[in-house]
């Protein structure tokens, strides 16, 4: 666990860059207020449905402000690129249903409409293989380097959210990126810690006593949002909605 007086969490991304060049800027100009070591924690969800996913991941990769570390979680977006790139069965299939299509022509695969699951059988390999022919080899890096989870004093940081009834050591990897279960996202219940999370979009960020969700749909919203939180009080001193 890193070692920080300010922490910085980012939601979901969805290749909006413009969006995420305006949220970094801000950072890196708050933090220029703030003494002391810095964590900047990205919530996963970079890739699919925006249309700047391969200019995201890069400038995911050189923002590197003085004082900062930073940790970038998986999301079940990045997921299912990687199930895609491991060959798994209709892993294109439903890979192009969640986006992926927007992050194929991002990185210059030249696609005309949407290929259906009695094509892919067909196609996938060499979709694949053009894919990893244009892929930088950083970028591929990238996304096989994501982690599943953090902690930081009071506070879980994951993609999607937890199972309620299990305890946090003994999660599900699929629960973790992709649940939407009321039995968490409407639970009263004090969790073992406070869960930060993306995945589940809203209007506006959601604060309770047991998460934090941070997914305000930049892909259709235009805002992409960040909360600030601070070492010394262990609770968030500040929420900042970037439009």
């Amino acid at each position: 666990m890193e070692q920080a007086d300010t922490v910085y969490v980012v939601g979901d991304i969805h290749g909006c860059h413009k969006e995420l060049i305006h949220l970094q800027n801000n950072i890196e100009k708050d933090a220029k207020t703030r003494s002391g070591a810095k964590l900047l924690i990205y919530l996963g969800d970079y890739v699919d449905r925006g249309p700047a996913v391969m200019d995201c991941i890069q400038s995911l990769i050189d923002f590197r402000p003085h004082d900062f570390s930073i940790i970038y979680l998986l999301g079940n977006h990045e997921q299912m690129l990687l199930d895609f790139l491991a060959e798994k069965k209709s892993s294109l299939y439903i890979w192009l249903g969640n986006g992926g299509l927007e992050t194929l022509r991002s990185y210059g695969n030249k696609m005309d409409g949407y290929i259906d699951e009695t094509m892919e059988l067909q196609y996938d390999e060499r979709i694949r293989d053009n894919f990893l022919r244009l892929l930088p080899s950083s970028h591929k890096d990238f996304f096989h380097q994501l982690q599943l989870s953090y902690e930081w004093e009071n506070y879980f940081f994951v993609h999607a959210g937890i199972d309620p009834d299990t305890p946090l050591y003994e999660q599900k990897k699929d629960t973790l990126l992709w649940t939407r279960d009321p039995k968490f996202l409407d639970s009263k219940k004090q969790f073992e810690k406070i869960i930060v999370h993306g995945h589940t979009p809203g209007n506006s960020i959601i604060r309770k006593n047991n998460r934090i969700c941070l997914d305000t749909g930049v892909f259709f919203s235009g805002k992409l949002s960040c909360i600030k939180m601070e070492a010394d009080c262990n609770k968030v001193v500040g929420v900042k909605t970037i439009n």
